[in-house]
């Protein structure tokens, strides 16, 4: 008879799978985007069913693993109306940017003051 053991079950199938979710549970672990501290678990967990004989069994063996779920993202929008058109609108706001400054109109790009007086750029470059 073959001694059993976890290495041999279902011709290594089950450590095959019991190896899969510890891969899993160290690509967690070595996201960035997850949390450093959490524990992660990995499960084997095998039903053994003997028949009314005793010498018997079925043998089911399921693999599982609980992982981190990705830290939560937050960042800053400035919400308000156009006041020309009075569209409502929404923008984020990037770091060590002002929420409070004022923009002028045709002179923005994505936050941030491109060109005030685009023609006097214009004429002092053909000089």
């Amino acid at each position: 008879m073959i001694k059993l053991t976890v290495e041999t079950l279902y011709n290594g199938g089950v450590a095959e799978r019991l190896m899969e979710e510890l891969r899993k549970a160290l690509d967690n672990i070595s996201d960035p985007n997850t949390p450093a501290k959490k524990a992660r678990k990995v499960k084997l967990e095998m039903s053994i069913k003997p028949n009314e004989g005793r010498n018997l069994a079925e043998v089911t063996v399921a693999t599982s693993s609980t992982l981190c779920a990705p830290e939560p993202i937050e960042t800053t929008i400035s919400i308000g109306k156009d006041p020309r058109t009075g569209e409502l609108g929404a923008e984020e706001i990037l770091p060590g940017e002002n929420p409070e400054q004022q923009t002028f109109p045709d002179t923005m790009t994505k936050g941030k003051i491109t060109n005030l007086y685009p023609d006097r750029l214009s004429a002092a470059a053909g000089n």
